[in-house]
């Protein structure tokens, strides 16, 4: 409903934390730790509607390598078909001939307001990847059926990347005849 109360605890490059106090729909009131954080987008990139390109990622935050689909944060005014556009050519090389959105999502809402576009690259000419210093990524092809196959043995953990090619395996004809188009 409303913040009744807010405090600033830190301010980062990208990241803001704020304790707020919150009037809820019922009434009752909610102290929270709210993380502010910018928009982003998760890309699918298709080298054909049944091999896609697949990032092994080193994430410092938790200190391990994870499979994960090519995202980031949008800067600024940036248009999210910009922001997945940029990142695509940044993290995998290729440049989308077709970039279609498909849905969107809150990643965790409850602690951070981060919503996020999903999309789907097709036609994709290799252009030479040009990774941000601090990104370490290894890009790998794959099939969907070797991706559910991660998804089920846990290999692949993370969750925008199992809703992204879960959706697109959910809803691939669909998908391919729109992008035939």
């Amino acid at each position: 409903m409303s913040i009744t109360h807010k405090l600033e605890i830190f301010r980062g490059r990208r990241v803001k934390l704020y304790v707020e106090e919150h009037l809820l729909p019922n009434g009752n009131k909610a102290l929270r730790e709210v993380i502010r954080f910018p928009n982003s987008v998760v890309i699918l990139p298709l080298i054909t509607f049944d091999k896609i390109v697949l990032l092994y990622q080193y994430r410092p935050a938790i200190r391990k390598w994870i499979y994960e689909l090519p995202a980031g944060i949008i800067e600024g005014n940036e248009d999210p078909g910009e922001t997945a556009s940029r990142e695509l050519i940044e993290e995998t090389g290729y440049k989308a001939g077709t970039l279609k959105q498909v849905f969107s999502m809150y990643l965790a809402p409850g602690y951070s307001t981060e919503y996020m576009y999903a999309f789907i690259a097709y036609d994709l000419k290799e252009v030479g990847a040009k990774p941000e210093p601090y990104e370490v990524i290894r890009r790998k092809i794959i099939s969907m059926d070797e991706a559910l196959e991660m998804i089920k043995n846990h290999e692949i953990i993370d969750a925008k990347t199992i809703a992204l090619i879960l959706y697109y395996a959910y809803n691939r004809n669909n998908i391919i005849s729109t992008l035939r188009k």
